[in-house]
């Protein structure tokens, strides 16, 4: 993990674009990876991810289980409301097969990514308003978590997050990721956790009302 936090740290310092430097560093990272993917076609609620994926859908109306990167990257831009996204994924290898979405159970309203062999970290970040206050920023982090928590075999992959504002949010980053957190410039706030699992949810920084 820490030569993917070092990456990091230096494509902060190094250019104003970050992702574009990371994308460029020697590092293997996917930008906008979906984790998960609508399972049928009666779930979607949008005309454009009834046309995108009229001709992906089997007989029985359900969506593929494995899309080529091309097939990926035209939904997330055409549909993204049918996909659950990271911002960024660091690899330790391209896939050699393509990638598995499967339910767990046949209702379910999402196929979710099966192999993660791959993947060594997810990378996720939020800009925040100056009025933004701590409450805020920890909500926004527990969003992502829960999202990601949601798909099973994401657990026991790296988990990296970054809050972008100069306030002091030491409290929350300290609460979820103990010491593994650093200030970056002052305002890129880096926070990360070895596996997804080893993140406790239980306890709040502002308790909810």
């Amino acid at each position: 993990m820490k030569d993917l936090i070092d990456n990091i740290s230096n494509a902060l310092q190094s250019s104003s674009n970050f992702t574009q430097a990371l994308i460029n560093s020697g590092v293997m990272w996917k930008c906008d990876y979906p984790i998960a993917i609508i399972h049928s076609y009666d779930r979607m609620k949008t005309a454009s991810s009834q046309v995108q994926f009229k001709e992906l859908i089997d007989k029985d109306g359900k969506t593929p289980e494995q899309y080529t990167d091309e097939t990926l990257l035209r939904l997330y831009k055409s549909t993204p409301e049918s996909l659950k996204s990271v911002r960024l994924l660091a690899l330790s290898h391209e896939p050699e097969q393509p990638v598995n979405y499967r339910v767990k159970r046949p209702n379910d309203f999402w196929k979710k990514i099966q192999d993660v062999e791959h993947i060594r970290a997810s990378f996720d970040y939020h800009s925040f308003d100056v009025k933004d206050d701590i409450c805020k920023v920890e909500f926004e982090l527990r969003e992502v978590i829960r999202k990601q928590k949601e798909v099973h075999s994401f657990k026991e992959i790296g988990f990296i997050w970054m809050a972008i504002t100069e306030q002091d949010v030491s409290k929350v980053f300290h609460h979820y990721f103990k010491e593994n957190h650093l200030v970056i410039d002052g305002k890129y706030h880096l926070g990360w956790s070895e596996t997804l699992k080893a993140i406790n949810m239980r306890y709040f920084v502002c308790p909810p009302k």
